[in-house]
């Protein structure tokens, strides 16, 4: 099991402190690569601490989900720009995100016959990560859960272990235009209607209710295979 020493914390509150100031100011975090990402967090006592969690094996916390691999980004990339949600009276904008293309032309498929259907559709809050950016989301939520490693695996993966970042299972974060939580997704018709109709676009749920991959059940994460399968 990891242990992780006082001087692993502090660096690593560092981190997720300068992580929030530079996602404010930048656009195209999700692409970042692994050289891009030291050149950031350049310091020697940075590099070695994201190193020593690109060596957690997530099999000895309970997670069963797949090992994709790490893979450059997609050459096809689409940017999605412009999303936006009601909260209350205000309007409020999505970060730009990114998808392969093919995934982005079965998500529009979709959100249209959805609209047609129900008279609703969907923002994409989390598309394409590449693994370097997905280690430094671990990195941040390992942070926020006060380095309880069991407990960030089973919401967020390591980089290789992500469907965020293989485009041939790639996952997609969806959420409503009118804000929930993340967690009532479940209880909107959006979901509902997902559920009878995302598998005739690629679509399917990668961790319902007591799954048995060790991940908890995240209504709002989906994943697109145009390989036909049995539901």
């Amino acid at each position: 099991m990891f242990r992780f020493s006082k001087k692993d914390k502090k660096i690593g509150r560092q981190i997720a402190e300068k992580f929030l100031k530079i996602k404010r100011e930048e656009q195209g975090f999700p692409l970042l690569s692994f050289r891009e990402l030291y050149k950031i967090f350049n310091k020697k006592e940075e590099i070695t601490l994201f190193k020593k969690i690109l060596k957690i094996n997530p099999r000895n916390y309970g997670v069963k989900t797949p090992f994709y691999g790490i893979s450059p980004v997609p050459k096809d990339i689409v940017s999605i720009k412009n999303q936006t949600y009601k909260k209350g009276r205000a309007i409020k904008k999505v970060d730009t995100q990114y998808l392969p293309k093919r995934t982005y032309l079965a998500f529009k498929k979709m959100n249209k016959i959805m609209q047609e259907e129900i008279g609703r559709s969907l923002n994409i809050v989390s598309g394409y990560r590449s693994p370097a950016y997905q280690l430094l989301l671990f990195l941040y939520f390992l942070e926020e859960n006060k380095w309880n490693l069991r407990k960030t695996l089973k919401r967020v993966a390591l980089p290789g272990w992500s469907e965020h970042g293989y485009s041939k299972r790639q996952g997609i974060d969806f959420a409503p235009k009118t804000y929930c939580k993340m967690e009532d997704f479940c209880k909107r018709k959006e979901y509902k209607w997902l559920l009878k109709n995302a598998s005739q676009f690629g679509f399917y749920l990668s961790f319902p209710k007591n799954n048995k991959l060790g991940i908890m059940f995240e209504p709002w994460h989906w994943h697109y295979s145009n390989i036909t399968k049995n539901c």
